[in-house]
């Protein structure tokens, strides 16, 4: 199976050195540009690589053109994938802004207390990032996983969000009107068939666009004998199907 993924390359005769320079590390949200000691030059680290969001903040404040995004097309297998784990990063007190490096947090059960109605909601969110676009086929949280698709405004209209769809679950979301759903379909297969996942649950809002997410999700596992339950929220916040 192919995954798109992208390729950082720095210019080590133009870069200007982190000393002098080192606008692009501070630029790189996911800590992939990295000081050189060696070289007193910016390097790619290659572990962190597969995070990258191409977005290209890096390329808006080099000012010497050194940094170079690629996209490609990578053949990943089951086997190869599941190796890559054992060498996957998560989610660590150091790094500041999340980005679109894969993290995972770990919930436990909230014991009782009597701090009354004002006392905050545990949330039950356990991967990061969520949005489709940003989601990492190979991010560890997937493996085994049951997968919750929703559309954007579910969670704002459906206040038990959390504790009736999200709870021990993985989450990514989306807006079939406003995203460009061009690769969606073949992400979404890619998540199932190399993280060996059996169930999805799709969760979409009753207005007739939003169909359209719950539709893709089931032509782009068509065949993959994953079970892919349907759920509807009205837009003042009630269950419908």
């Amino acid at each position: 199976m192919k995954i798109s993924r992208y390729k950082i390359e720095v210019d080590q005769d133009k870069c200007l050195g982190y000393e002098e320079c080192g606008l692009c590390i501070k630029a790189c949200e996911e800590n992939i540009l990295v000081p050189d000691p060696e070289t007193k030059k910016v390097k790619v680290d290659k572990n962190k690589e597969i995070y990258c969001d191409g977005i290209g903040s890096c390329l808006d404040v080099c000012p010497v053109d050194a940094i170079k995004i690629t996209k490609e097309e990578v053949e990943v297998s089951s086997s190869a994938h599941n190796n890559s784990h054992a060498h996957s990063h998560s989610h660590s007190e150091g790094h500041k802004c999340p980005g679109s490096m894969a993290m995972t947090f770990n919930r436990k059960k909230c014991e009782s207390n009597d701090q009354g109605m004002d006392s905050e909601i545990e949330s039950e969110l356990i991967n990061w990032p969520v949005q489709l676009h940003l989601l990492n086929p190979m991010a560890p949280y997937f493996k085994d996983a049951e997968l919750v698709i929703a559309a954007d405004c579910v969670p704002f209209a459906y206040a038990n969000f959390h504790k009736k769809f999200l709870k021990g679950k993985v989450l990514a979301i989306g807006c079939p009107k406003l995203d460009d759903v061009s690769e969606y379909a073949e992400k979404i297969r890619a998540i199932v068939e190399l993280n060996n996942i059996k169930k999805v649950d799709v969760v979409i809002m009753s207005v007739p666009c939003c169909h359209g997410l719950y539709a893709l999700v089931k032509n782009a596992l068509e065949g993959t004998g994953c079970e892919i339950r349907k759920h509807v929220i009205s837009i003042d916040g009630r269950v419908v199907e």
